[in-house]
């Protein structure tokens, strides 16, 4: 069975060793958590006002990539009934700014309005910046998405694993001419041994910062892996 040991977690990073499993399986892991982990971004933009420097789409793009960490549980925008959106699978968020001074304005994520307590969007991002006599109005609707969808939705900012530390399997061919250990200062190879069962896989998975937290993301992604295998395994088994 395989087993998960966490080294260290922060609130944007967590590492841990998988145990009694295989290079498959870890990469397995490492693509859903980048692809299939469903997260909560904002999908649709109803622009009002905008007479700041930057146009239409591109405001939609930046406020899109915004994190944003829902605890409130919603539906796929396909799998609900309504015909726009509804509280069931969207939440609306507000922006409304006007600038008089003649000093720059930054506009940011602090400037954007949201009913919903169960709803955290991330303090500080940037969105765009006003000058005298410029406003931004618009409203924005978040949805339920995947990476695979958009990288928006993505929950993780890098994966990476290892295995065989040591080399020992020499799938790494260091290129020297007399000494390795001279042209390769600080480089560590075990005993050659070419069979060396790799059953140990170390993972560093950062997530976006203002989303969910490391550990429930990667918890998530080994409940849609385990739902997955499950799911093959019983076409299987009724395949003739």
């Amino acid at each position: 069975m395989v087993a998960l040991t966490v080294e260290e977690l922060t609130p944007e990073h967590i590492r841990f060793t998988l145990s009694n499993t295989t290079v498959g399986y870890a990469n397995a892991l490492r693509r859903i958590l980048i692809s299939e982990v469903p997260t909560i971004a904002i999908d649709m933009v109803e622009i009002e006002r905008n007479n700041t420097v930057l146009p239409d789409e591109v405001l939609a793009h930046r406020l899109g990539l915004i994190p944003i960490y829902s605890k409130r549980e919603l539906k796929y925008k396909e799998e609900c009934s309504c015909s726009g959106f509804c509280s069931e699978c969207s939440v609306v968020f507000e922006i409304d700014v006007v600038h008089t001074d003649d000093t720059l304005r930054t506009v940011s994520t602090r400037d954007i309005v949201c009913d919903e307590e169960d709803v955290i969007i991330k303090s500080g991002p940037v969105i765009t910046k006003l000058a005298r006599d410029q406003g931004l109005k618009a409203r924005c609707i978040g949805r339920k998405g995947v990476g695979k969808t958009h990288a928006k939705w993505s929950p993780v900012s890098a994966i990476s694993f290892e295995y065989d530390k040591d080399n020992v399997r020499r799938e790494t061919n260091y290129w020297f001419e007399e000494s390795i250990e001279e042209e390769w200062p600080g480089v560590r190879q075990g005993e050659a041994n070419l069979m060396q069962k790799i059953d140990k896989i170390h993972m560093c998975v950062e997530v976006v910062e203002g989303g969910a937290g490391p550990l429930a993301v990667v918890l998530e992604g080994l409940r849609i892996l385990k739902e997955k295998v499950a799911t093959l395994s019983s076409a299987a088994e009724t395949m003739d």
